[in-house]
């Protein structure tokens, strides 16, 4: 019994080694060319006028006098990764108040206007920055970002809080406004 199992044993794996030697040159690799490599996909990236802007959250007053002028901290602003249509436009930036004048801390008290807010032109890096009057009623410009730049940046806006001998109680006097960064040009 032990040499008819091991010989059923050796025949079993001679016949797995031999279909599998058949298999193998069984199949044939051969090389195809294609007939037609003229086809082809045409792959569109469509662009959009773009920018990464990144303005302050918060700019802040710290009046020790209100009979004299308070300026601000510098204040950063960058315009980053600028995608226009033409080598020749640019991107202008604009600053509004939402409202007419600040919220006083207690209702009815005397506050800034918007307009007692300005701005100097600044130093900034591909931009010519613009002297400007903060305003509720139109954007007023604080920098045009140059042709062709794919950026323009400043760490230095200075805000001005004009005197207001006026203002009476003390507290937090707010104001919200708003940015703008549009394409100008052609």
């Amino acid at each position: 019994m032990r040499f008819s199992l091991r010989s059923a044993v050796q025949a079993s794996v001679l016949s797995f080694g031999a279909v599998a030697v058949l298999a193998g040159t069984a199949s044939a690799q051969v090389t195809v060319s294609l007939p037609d490599t003229s086809q082809t996909t045409l792959l569109t990236a469509t662009v959009a006028e773009q920018a990464r802007v990144t303005f302050p959250s918060g700019v802040s007053f710290t009046v020790a006098d209100v009979a004299s002028s308070t300026a601000s901290a510098n204040a950063s602003v960058s315009v980053a990764n600028i995608v226009l249509a033409t080598a020749t436009k640019q991107l202008k930036v604009s600053l509004q108040a939402n409202a007419a004048a600040f919220t006083p801390p207690v209702s009815g008290a005397t506050t800034w206007s918007a307009a007692d807010v300005t701005w100097g032109a600044g130093t900034w890096t591909n931009a010519t920055g613009a002297v400007g009057t903060l305003s509720s009623s139109a954007y007023n410009e604080v920098a045009t970002c140059a042709a062709n730049a794919a950026s323009c940046t400043t760490s230095a806006l200075v805000l001005t809080l004009g005197a207001k001998s006026t203002v009476q109680r003390s507290g937090n006097h707010t104001l919200v406004v708003r940015w703008r960064v549009e394409a100008i040009g052609i």
